[in-house]
């Protein structure tokens, strides 16, 4: 109608009857729209009409100013926000505060990488909410990129310079180059062949009969009582974490993490809580975490918000195993203070130096079962079935705390997978029948490439972190090195893939892993290593 009237008035021609007629029934109409109409769209219907009756509309069709306009008003923003020219500050062009993109990571507690590995990642990330549409969350935006994720485009960028010479090998991802024990796929096979249950939903906490083996292994081999904890298997080790960030912190809590740090447990609380709730710490050159550092943070200002103290053991990336006395250190001062202590055991079969004392503890691998801390397991390394996805968080069952804190994890743990698919926890179950035996046999292998990349990081003549545990080394790169171009340039004319440190928050160093290849491919891996890092200390 309002096209028919403007195109009657521009030619100055009087309505038709038909026009004349519905014109006619308009105020009718109206009324008795109004009537059924709630009072807040009576008072909205004449505003939005006085906007699509606006030339502006129709001028900026297509220009991208209509649908910044309209998003101005949706969202609240003044009507003098209105014009047909775009914004001449950045005040008018965000029309509330809620709109606005949170600062970038650098401005804050971190030094996000940026520049190469982030322009392989095309698309992943960008600078603003700006664009059309409905905005993303300025958390996940601000979370950290995954740099495996970054490394592997990498690795798909140069692959076609390496097809005649065996492709780019990687050290970058930790995984294990053997495979799950064959346990895994007769459970599964049977399970394939024979369970009717096979389809349908477990308990949220995991299968029973897993739950019960796993009570037995970590009395066995941890030190923990099986009729003093309780267990939720989750959908890997990083599952796990989220499960203790969301159900441990509430807003305002804060986390510490020590750098070098895991990055996915950064991003799991820059998601969920926010950069500002995360308060890093660092490691002596050793890649142990300062505990006097931390206590410092628990008695200044502020220290009451820590509520979660996070230790990777043996660490990731610093591949480091720790001492049994500093465990015991965090242990006792996060009692004292009142927090939750986050240890992920990930590695626990990787501890090469045996820093957690066996011989002491009466079992292969010691975790505190006190009702403060929490135990982070894994089937991903060991048992090499990182595909299938399994973790577990064991708990203490005795005391108060660690009870409830069992029953709210079960609503995380409902909402986020309800439970793990049972033909991978199906998988876990007969993996653990092969024992600990089967993983030490797999983890001896190793010692020949760990010797191999030590080797060819020797020309740094630098800090060398690691060795002792897990499956990492860290090194630092001569000065003015810039580790993301390091690791672009080993790619490309090396063939060779490594973690830049300014993911783990120690930019200048870098992460390499030396369980994902076996030790005939790791050697040449190594090799190749060697010889970019002897093209970078030529250049010094």
């Amino acid at each position: 109608l309002r096209h028919t009237l403007k195109r009657g008035k521009s030619s100055q021609k009087s309505p038709n009857s038909h026009q004349t007629a519905t014109m006619a029934r308009l105020p009718r109409v109206r009324a008795a729209a109004d009537a059924r109409r709630p009072a807040t769209a009576r008072l909205l219907l004449p505003l939005i009409l006085s906007i699509l009756n606006s030339p502006l509309v129709f001028a900026s069709k297509g220009s991208g100013s209509g649908s910044r306009m309209i998003r101005a008003v949706a969202r609240g923003g003044s009507t003098a926000f209105l014009s047909a020219r775009p914004p001449t500050s950045a005040a008018a062009a965000t029309p509330s505060a809620s709109w606005r993109a949170s600062p970038p990571l650098s401005a804050r507690s971190f030094n996000p990488p940026s520049l190469l590995l982030r322009s392989a990642a095309a698309g992943m990330s960008s600078s603003s909410n700006d664009g059309g549409g409905a905005p993303l969350s300025d958390r996940v935006r601000s979370t950290l990129d995954p740099c495996v994720i970054l490394m592997k485009r990498l690795i798909s960028k140069y692959a076609h310079l390496w097809d005649d010479r065996g492709g780019i090998y990687s050290l970058a991802q930790g995984v294990v180059y053997w495979k799950p024990p064959p346990a895994a796929y007769v459970a599964i096979t049977e399970a394939a062949a024979g369970d009717d249950a096979l389809h349908t939903y477990c308990p949220d906490e995991g299968l029973p009969e897993l739950i019960a083996a796993l009570k037995g292994k970590v009395e066995a081999e941890n030190g923990l009582k099986q009729d003093g904890v309780e267990i939720v298997v989750t959908s890997g080790a990083n599952q796990a974490y989220v499960n203790c960030v969301l159900t441990l912190m509430g807003e305002g809590d804060r986390c510490v993490v020590f750098r070098p740090y895991y990055f996915n447990h950064v991003m799991a609380v820059q998601m969920t809580r926010g950069d500002e709730a995360l308060l890093v710490g660092s490691c002596s050159d050793g890649g142990i975490p300062d505990l006097e550092w931390l206590r410092d943070q628990f008695e200044g200002e502020g220290g009451e918000s820590i509520k979660v103290v996070t230790v990777v053991n043996p660490g990731n990336p610093t591949g480091t195993s720790l001492p049994r006395s500093v465990l015991d250190g965090f242990v006792d001062l996060c009692r004292e203070k009142g927090a939750w202590l986050v240890m992920d055991n990930t590695y626990e079969h990787f501890d090469h130096a045996c820093a957690n004392d066996p011989e002491i503890s009466g079992v292969p691998f010691w975790c505190s079962g006190e009702d403060h801390v929490i135990n982070i397991f894994s089937f991903s390394k060991a048992f090499a079935l990182a595909g299938f996805r399994v973790g577990y968080v064991v708990m203490n069952a005795v005391g108060g705390r660690g009870k409830e804190a069992y029953m709210q994890m079960l609503k995380v743990q409902d909402t986020i997978p309800i439970c793990p698919a049972r033909m991978s926890q199906i998988a876990a179950l007969g993996s653990l029948t092969a024992g600990r035996d089967w993983v030490a046999d797999n983890v001896k292998t190793l010692d020949p490439g760990r010797d191999a990349i030590l080797d060819a990081l020797s020309p740094l003549k630098g800090k060398v972190m690691g060795g002792t545990g897990a499956m990492y080394v860290m090194a630092e790169l001569p000065d003015g090195e810039n580790d993301q171009e390091v690791a672009e340039g080993l790619v490309e004319r090396h063939g060779v893939a490594v973690i830049p440190g300014s993911y783990c928050g120690l930019p200048g160093w870098i992460r390499v892993c030396y369980s994902n290849l076996d030790p005939e491919r790791c050697q040449t891996a190594a090799a190749r290593l060697k010889e970019g890092i002897k093209e970078i200390c030529s250049k010094q």
